[in-house]
Formats: structure tokens, sequence, C-alpha cells
């Protein structure tokens, strides 16, 4: 359980990052960072339903997230490129299923 939070807590530190951040192309990047925390959250529901399979594949996940993280961290420096990077991080989470 000490695992799971701990990934859990990665992942929600990762996507507050990533949400301050953003990349290249804003609607891009936006979407490589819903498709991370999409996976991540279905993760983080079949290990807490008990699907301790799939703890290797969240710590993957959670690299990725941070690599990304680290990736994206300067791109945008403008507070207007800052806020159209969470429209649109917003907008494509609204499509996770």
């Amino acid at each position: 359980m000490r695992k799971v939070m701990t990934i859990f807590g990665a992942i929600l530190f990762a996507s507050t990052i990533l949400t301050s951040c953003g990349g290249g192309s804003i609607e891009r990047d936006a979407k490589r960072v819903a498709e991370l925390q999409c996976k991540a959250q279905k993760l983080m529901q079949r290990v807490t339903s008990g699907d301790m399979s799939v703890m290797e594949e969240s710590t993957k996940l959670t690299s990725e997230a941070e690599s990304l993280s680290k990736e994206l961290e300067g791109k945008y420096t403008s507070d207007s490129d800052k806020e159209k990077f969470a429209e649109a991080l917003l907008k494509e989470m609204g499509n996770c299923k």
C-alpha cells in the first residue's frame, strides 16, 4: 500500500508540475501530458482495486512522467502560454476514457 501511495504521489506531483509548464506546440504537448495522466489514472485504479501485477508498469509510467516534466520545464515562460497550456490540458483530459 505504501508503494501505491508513493506512486500516486509521484504522479500527482508530476501532474502539478506539468500543468504549470508547457512545450513546443501547446496542443501537442498538452495531449502528450493528458495521455500520460490518463494512463496513470487507469493504472492507479487497477492497483487500488488489488491488481498488483501492474505495479511495475506504474513505476515505468511514473518515470516517463518525470522525464516529460523535466523536458517541458522552462519551455514556456510567459503567463499567457502557461494559461493556454493549462486550458489545452483540461480539454484533453476531458477526452480521457
